[in-house]
């Protein structure tokens, strides 16, 4: 059985061993193209993670085109090319068309700040708690510069979610990998990373207050430095 060649996993970043250890299982040739994935459950209990691991694992390997999901049919191994996919992953960002870039940036830029005034006249009590509770971890993690994109890109989750309207939920889910892969670049001081901290308290505080267009700028004010971020680390030096 395709879930016997799989061993348990014990990090607190669960879903990176996840996505190493099925990288190497397909690189070593025991995950081939056309295999079936076991299930959530019965893969998560032969990993010994948790099912919510396991999904940020899979939303990793689909985005890298590793796997693929078939409505109803699980999950498969795809056909890939395992040179671009080494490239890909230790330098995801140069890879990158640079209008690629652009196009993701110019999306984010139109969407996140009506996401952002939604929220302000959607968000519950229960929506205010946990994105406050997503910046008192942003604070906390500035001891632990590895792990700041992680809280970052929640943060933005969590606001997606306070506007009630699964749709932005799920484009957010699905973008959340890039999201991550871009901002592991451009969050390497702490100088910008406290700048970005600021500017998400911004955009919690005009959320939480119900400024919804206060909400809207914040949001395109910080879609704007992180636009600006990038292309001086990535565009203009290409």
């Amino acid at each position: 059985m395709v879930d016997q060649i799989f061993t348990g996993v014990r990090n607190e970043r669960l879903y990176e061993k996840i996505v190493e250890q099925i990288r190497g299982l397909i690189q070593a040739g025991k995950l081939k193209p056309g295999d079936r994935l076991p299930g959530e459950r019965e893969l998560a209990e032969s990993l010994g993670c948790s099912r919510t691991s396991l999904r940020e694992a899979f939303r990793v390997l689909e985005s890298e085109g590793l796997i693929v999901s078939k409505p109803g049919g699980g999950r498969f191994i795809q056909q890939v090319d395992h040179n671009l996919v080494m490239e890909y992953r230790f330098n995801p960002v140069d890879l990158l068309e640079k209008t690629a870039i652009i196009y993701f940036l110019e999306a984010r830029e139109t969407l996140e700040p009506k996401i952002a005034e939604l929220a302000s006249k959607r968000a519950t009590a229960e929506n205010i708690a946990k994105m406050e509770q997503v910046l008192l971890k942003m604070e906390e993690q500035l001891k632990y510069p590895e792990e700041k994109v992680d809280a970052d890109s929640s943060f933005h989750l969590a606001l997606a979610e306070a506007t009630q309207n699964f749709v932005f939920v799920s484009m957010m889910e699905t973008n959340l990998n890039m999201v991550r892969r871009i901002r592991m670049q451009t969050l390497t001081s702490r100088e910008r990373y406290l700048q970005s901290l600021a500017e998400h308290r911004a955009i919690f505080a005009a959320v939480k207050n119900g400024e919804a267009a206060e909400a809207a700028e914040a949001m395109r004010h910080h879609l704007q430095m992180l636009r600006e971020n990038v292309l001086k680390n990535y565009i203009d030096r290409a």
